[in-house]
């Protein structure tokens, strides 16, 4: 009777074992959310990757460069570093630039010395395009205001994921015109360039 007990007991438990096997699956689901990335800035150095491009301009504080020691008598491009764009988002990106001349105020007249903004590509992915350079024309200084330039479109960006380009950037100013005119002595000239990036 006993072992009766046992095979029955046993073949309950198999039955139950499978009888559970039979159950429905059930799903894990897993979901992620990826940010947009953008990056963009000034840079003494050639930034010739994505990573180093995203390492240097996402530092606090970084973007922002000043040049130093530009000859307005000179005739030849000088080189004044680089502009650096990284972006992941998926709306496209546009980066303008606006330029203002060279100026200085002395006793109280101001002086203006215009100058050319040439940009050429230097590194990068193809579905980032460059714009039309120059931007500006190099021309003999003045005493009143010439104004900024028009924002000029430098980079385009098409496609979606990683979209990445360095800028080689340089002026060239009227050297031989400027010295004519008789630039005053002065160590104050200054000017900008802002990029600014929109996305839509």
């Amino acid at each position: 009777m006993k072992k009766i007990i046992a095979i029955l007991l046993v073949l309950s438990v198999m039955f139950v074992a499978f009888a559970a096997s039979g159950v429905g699956s059930t799903t894990l689901t897993l979901q992620a959310e990826v940010a947009e990335k953008l990056y963009h800035g000034f840079t003494a150095a050639d930034n010739t990757t994505a990573d180093a491009v995203k390492s240097e301009m996402s530092v606090s504080g970084s973007g922002n460069r000043t040049v130093t020691a530009l000859d307005l008598e000179g005739t030849d491009y000088q080189s004044i570093g680089y502009y650096n764009l990284y972006t992941t988002g998926n709306a496209q990106a546009t980066v303008k630039f606006t330029t203002t001349p060279m100026r200085v105020l002395i006793d109280t007249t101001t002086y203006y010395v215009p100058y050319e903004l040439k940009f050429v590509a230097s590194s990068g992915l193809s579905n980032v395009t460059v714009g039309t350079s120059p931007i500006g024309a190099a021309t003999v200084a003045v005493t009143s205001d010439p104004g900024s330039s028009d924002d000029t479109t430098v980079l385009t960006t098409t496609s979606n994921g990683l979209r990445w380009k360095t800028l080689a950037l340089s002026v060239k100013f009227a050297g031989a015109a400027n010295e004519t005119f008789g630039l005053p002595e002065s160590t104050g000239y200054q000017g900008t360039i802002i990029a600014a990036v929109t996305a839509q």
